[in-house]
């Protein structure tokens, strides 16, 4: 995956991350709404880990050669 890519998809899930962030319900946090909303946020925060850790051995990847 060309770096490049890497970073607007970073900047697309912290993106996601901040909207379902946005439609938690912090007064009812268990209902359905809430749930799907926190399910968004973590989801996202996944991925941008996933691709950080992706990012880093490109890195190591490129020293070694």
């Amino acid at each position: 995956m060309n770096k490049i890519v890497s970073y607007i998809i970073v900047i697309i899930a912290f993106g996601l991350a901040l909207f379902n962030a946005y439609h938690i319900d912090f007064k009812n946090i268990w209902g359905d709404d809430s749930r799907t909303a926190i399910y968004g946020v973590l989801v996202s925060l996944i991925v941008v880990v996933i691709i950080l850790i992706n990012l880093k051995s490109l890195k190591v990847k490129e020293k070694l050669e």
